[in-house]
């Protein structure tokens, strides 16, 4: 058994195809059938079960799979070590993160990382929570910005870097502009604006909802603040938004909301337990963590009313 009959079978599993497996490997479909049966035949038993129509892996197929990914693992931590030692302050960072967080904060962040640390590169894919979340798991990313939680959370060492509230956002005309503060009852009627799918907080809204007994119209699924900015001023839905990101977007013709339910933002640099991290990515891992404390100490009001009084909420608006 070599290692490279081990990343072949790997790429199979993951692509639950020998077809997109090979086109993933460059190599040709016969030569993978003829490196499971290899594997098959040198280990005694059934890895995998297909048809022309279906494909699955075997009880012992499922075993190895999840053994072979953690040898693949170490074997690439061994020359990322090497790696390391001979280059020491240069390299290469994968980071999976939200696209929010790279038009809110990463611009500025990354120029100033840059001056730092010039000879390191940083190769970043835009996605989901949810996606950053498997990324990190299956070695594609070293490094990860999530919202909190996430599924599997045990794997990972996680740095909260960012603690807010989801909050609302509305256009002037609408019903409940006028309220500084709603129940998420008031709401069980509104026409909602979301992040799509991917993001943890399309989740954790839904979930809040259906504690409260109703699940909500979402008439858009947008991962681009932005454009839900402009959609709200000429339409009658509601926002469901961070507040930093409702500081960032929020214009004239636009109102703020709280909820009296309690719906926290906490964003997290994560990157997987038991997993060799780089000189370069923990440098960024570090930078990041310092970039937003430094951001936190210099927060303001998402409304921009003046400073509360001890005891009082600064949306203490009440819905006539």
């Amino acid at each position: 058994m070599e290692i490279h009959h081990l990343r072949y079978f790997v790429e199979i599993a993951r692509n639950k195809s020998f077809t997109r497996a090979a086109e993933q490997l460059y190599i040709t479909q016969p030569m993978l059938t003829r490196v499971i049966k290899q594997l098959e035949e040198e280990l005694d038993a059934k890895l995998i079960e297909r048809t022309s129509k279906s494909f699955r892996l075997t009880d012992v197929g499922e075993a190895f799979y999840l053994q072979a990914q953690d040898l693949l693992l170490r074997y690439n931590d061994l020359y990322r070590t090497i790696d390391d030692v001979r280059s020491v302050r240069s390299g290469e960072v994968r980071l999976s993160t939200p696209g929010v967080l790279l038009d809110m904060y990463f611009a500025p962040l990354l120029a100033q990382f840059r001056n730092k640390f010039p000879g390191i590169d940083i190769n970043i894919v835009e996605e989901g929570s949810k996606l950053v979340v498997k990324a990190v798991l299956s070695n594609q990313a070293d490094l990860g910005m999530v919202m909190l939680p996430v599924e599997h959370s045990s794997q990972f060492e996680t740095t909260v870097v960012v603690r807010d509230q989801v909050r609302l956002m509305v256009g002037k005309g609408h019903r409940l502009a006028g309220c500084g503060q709603v129940h998420i009852r008031e709401l069980k009627e509104e026409r909602f604006i979301t992040f799509g799918d991917t993001a943890t907080l399309h989740d954790q809204f839904i979930h809040l909802c259906e504690e409260h007994n109703f699940y909500p119209h979402v008439a858009y699924k947008s991962l681009m603040p932005h454009f839900t900015a402009e959609l709200l001023a000429s339409s009658d839905c509601v926002a469901v938004m961070p507040g930093p990101v409702i500081q960032r977007y929020r214009t004239d013709e636009l109102a703020v909301l709280s909820l009296e339910q309690s719906l926290p933002w906490e964003i997290a640099v994560i990157h997987r337990k038991e997993c060799y991290q780089s000189y370069a990515s923990n440098k960024l891992r570090e930078f990041i963590c310092d970039y937003f404390a430094a951001l936190q100490k210099a927060a303001v009001p998402v409304v921009g009313t003046p400073a509360p009084r001890e005891g009082q909420n600064i949306f203490s608006g009440v819905c006539d």
